[in-house]
């Protein structure tokens, strides 16, 4: 059996690779500010709580901001 190369795991569960859409600017920029990487919330900073599930979408609680990257 071939193992995919676009699924991996993270903490148990099953992830899917997004298509690479992204040019190498946006990449980096995505690792340096995105609260799956950073914790924290782009827009004001404010960190989001620890949990053990990885969100499907963050939403700031501080200031409303909102992403569902990882849901698409």
């Amino acid at each position: 059996m071939e193992e995919d190369p676009d699924v991996s795991y993270y903490n148990g569960e099953k992830m899917i690779a997004p298509k690479d859409n992204l040019t190498v600017e946006e990449k980096l920029r995505l690792l340096d500010t995105h609260p799956f990487f950073t914790g924290r919330c782009p827009n004001c900073e404010m960190p989001f709580p620890k949990t053990e599930k990885l969100p499907k979408k963050f939403i700031c609680s501080h200031c409303g901001w909102e992403d569902d990257l990882l849901s698409k």
